[in-house]
C-alpha cells in the first residue's frame, strides 16, 4: 500500500493549516476509476465530511485512525482529482481542499457505420431519452442515501469475452459523437447475467437507448447497470446477491447486436465496471 503525502493544503479562512495525509488504493486511482481513498489528520479531532467531483465522500474511521471513503474519479479529469474535506477542530469545522494524484488513461477509439438516425434521433425521441437519463440520475443520487448492502468483492456479470472497453470514443460515419462508458460483454440471446454484488433492484425500465434495463443500488453512492437485456430475472425493490441471476442477454435498445453493456457509477460519475472487483472490500 503506498502512502502519497501532498503537499499542505490551504485551510479556507483560517491562519493556521492542519497536516492532512492522504492515500489511494491502489495507488495512484486512474482516470474513469474507482476506489478508495484514506485521509488521516493528527491536528484535528475528526474528519467530518468529504466531496470529490461533485459527489460526497462516506467517511468511516479505520482501528488504525484513518477516515475511509470509495470515491469515482471522473474520465478526463486529468493527472490530479480535488477532494474538499470537513475537518473538525474545538468548536468549529475547517474546509480544506487537497489534490490526490491521478494516472491519465489512454481510451482507445472505434468506428461504426450506422444509419443516420441511430446516431440523431427525432426530437420526441430525444425529450424521452432526457427523461431516461433524468431516473437513472436519480438512481445515483439516491444511492448516497442507502446504506452499503455489500461486504463481498464485486463479480463479473458475464464470465464471456469483453467486446468493446469502457472510455472508447465512438466514431459514427466519421464523427466522435460520444464515449462508451460501460463495458461490453458478448453472449447469445438468453445468455445469464448477474448480479456483480449484493443489492437491491431500484429500477427495471425499457429505455430507449438502454433498452430492457436492470440497475442495482449497492448503497453507499455504489451503482452497477445492465443494458440491452431480453429480459429481467428480478423486480423492482427486490434485494439481490452478488452471482445471482438477474436477466438474459438481449439486443433491446440502440444496438448493432446482441451483448450486455456492464455499467457502474459512483454516484453520478460513470467509472470502469472493471475497476470494481478486487477494490471494493470492505474494511
Amino acid at each position: 500500500m503506498l502512502l502519497l503525502i501532498l503537499d499542505a493544503p490551504r485551510l479556507l479562512g483560517q491562519d493556521s493549516i492542519p497536516s492532512v495525509d492522504i492515500r489511494s488504493i491502489p495507488a495512484p486511482l486512474a482516470e474513469g476509476s474507482i476506489g478508495w481513498i484514506e485521509v488521516r489528520s493528527d491536528s484535528v479531532t475528526s474528519i467530518e465530511s468529504g466531496e470529490a467531483g461533485g459527489e460526497p465522500l462516506h467517511l468511516e474511521r479505520t482501528e488504525d485512525g484513518w477516515y475511509r471513503a470509495l470515491v469515482g474519479v471522473p474520465v478526463e479529469v486529468g493527472d490530479s482529482f480535488a477532494i474538499t474535506l470537513g475537518l473538525r477542530r474545538a468548536e468549529k469545522t475547517d474546509t480544506v481542499k487537497v489534490s490526490l494524484p491521478v494516472r491519465p488513461a489512454s481510451f482507445p477509439h472505434e468506428v461504426l457505420t450506422v444509419p443516420p438516425a441511430f446516431v440523431k434521433p427525432d426530437s420526441i425521441s430525444a425529450l424521452r431519452i432526457q427523461s431516461e437519463i433524468a431516473q437513472s440520475r436519480e438512481v445515483s443520487q439516491r444511492s448516497h442515501h442507502r446504506a452499503r448492502l455489500w461486504r463481498s468483492p464485486f463479480v463479473l456479470p458475464r464470465p464471456s469475452r469483453i467486446t468493446s472497453r469502457f472510455g472508447t470514443a465512438r466514431v459514427y460515419n466519421g464523427e466522435v459523437q460520444s464515449r462508451h462508458l460501460g463495458t461490453d460483454f458478448a453472449g447469445a440471446i438468453g445468455s445469464p447475467v448477474r448480479a456483480a454484488g449484493r443489492g437491491r433492484v431500484a429500477l427495471v425500465a425499457d429505455f430507449y437507448l438502454a433498452g430492457r434495463a436492470i440497475y442495482l443500488d449497492h448503497g453507499g453512492g455504489v451503482v452497477t447497470a445492465y443494458f440491452h437485456l431480453s429480459k429481467a430475472e428480478v423486480r423492482q425493490g427486490q434485494i439481490v446477491n452478488g452471482g445471482q441471476l438477474i436477466g438474459r442477454v438481449g439486443h433491446s435498445g440502440r444496438v448493432t447486436g446482441p451483448h450486455l453493456h456492464w455499467v457502474a457509477r459512483y454516484g453520478t460519475i460513470s467509472v470502469d465496471p472493471m475497476s470494481l472487483p478486487g477494490v471494493t472490500q470492505s474494511k
